[in-house]
């Protein structure tokens, strides 16, 4: 809706207040930019690439998968979508 990407998902980057959930912390957020492409699908992807794995990412505990192989991959909703899989885990187990 905002089209923004928080980028930094994790535990400590959400309180939860009066029974309501915010998230916090959006200092690596960054817009997202959506494109159809030729087939009719949707592109999504961030303005910046990762030129520092330190500075550029967030928790590594909650990082999907495909950014810790890949360390110059853009970072798009699915891996904030992954990010936000692990918190819930996290919190369950």
């Amino acid at each position: 809706k905002c089209k923004i990407l928080h980028r930094d998902l994790s535990v400590g980057n959400i309180v939860i207040y009066r029974g309501k959930g915010f998230l916090i912390d959006w200092d690596l957020a960054k817009l997202l930019i959506i494109q159809d492409d030729p087939y009719g699908m949707f592109i999504s992807h961030s303005h910046s690439y990762c030129t520092d794995f330190a500075d550029s990412w967030g928790t590594w505990q909650f990082m999907s998968a495909h950014l810790v192989k890949n360390i110059n991959a853009v970072h798009g909703v699915e891996d904030d979508l992954e990010s936000s899989l692990y918190v819930v885990l996290w919190m369950a187990l």
